[in-house]
């Protein structure tokens, strides 16, 4: 299943994205259409927008000589509602899962 499809065609290769604010406008070049998309991440799980990135690993490439140069990082999202992991991923973990950098002392707390 395709992740954004044409909703007036169900084209979902021929289309163009623009950022404009917060969202994108995507127009679709078989047939014309144009629609938004709101880039705001969302649970898998349950749909909440409760959500906190949490960075999970460090990509590196090859650099000079014997060294390792960073190239970039790996984020996954905690849902503050369903306690998922990794909730905008096809691999979503749902919860019970500690908050991001907690410890079961303060499982479940969070400054609302």
């Amino acid at each position: 299943m395709p992740a954004i499809a044409c909703p007036a065609c169900g084209e979902d290769d021929d289309l163009a994205g623009e950022r404009v604010d917060e969202r994108i406008v995507i127009t679709c070049e078989a047939c014309g259409a144009t629609f938004g998309r709101d880039t705001t991440p969302t649970c898998g799980l349950c749909g909440s927008t409760d959500l906190e990135a949490i960075h999970t690993s460090t990509l590196r490439e090859a650099g000079r000589g014997e060294q390792w140069a960073p190239s970039g990082v790996r984020i996954a999202w905690y849902c503050w509602d369903c306690t998922g992991r990794d909730v905008t991923s096809p691999d979503a973990v749902p919860g019970p899962n500690p908050p991001p950098g907690a410890n079961d002392d303060v499982r479940g707390l969070r400054n609302r």
